[in-house]
């Protein structure tokens, strides 16, 4: 696996299949609250890796 490639791997993207199926059948504002909550965890996540690649400095 090539680690600087931003591309998809072809489960992720059958993963942003099965996603884009299941929002198809939601109303806006279910979207919008699955909306938020991705955002959110991705914020989470860059959290994350900004506090562990601090750690790994000391």
């Amino acid at each position: 696996m090539n680690f600087l490639s931003f591309d998809l791997s072809m489960e992720q993207e059958f993963e942003i299949q099965k996603v884009k199926q299941e929002v198809q059948g939601m109303s806006r504002e279910q979207a919008l609250e699955l909306l938020l909550e991705v955002s959110k965890t991705l914020m989470i996540k860059d959290n994350l890796i900004r506090d562990l690649m601090k750690r790994a400095r000391i």
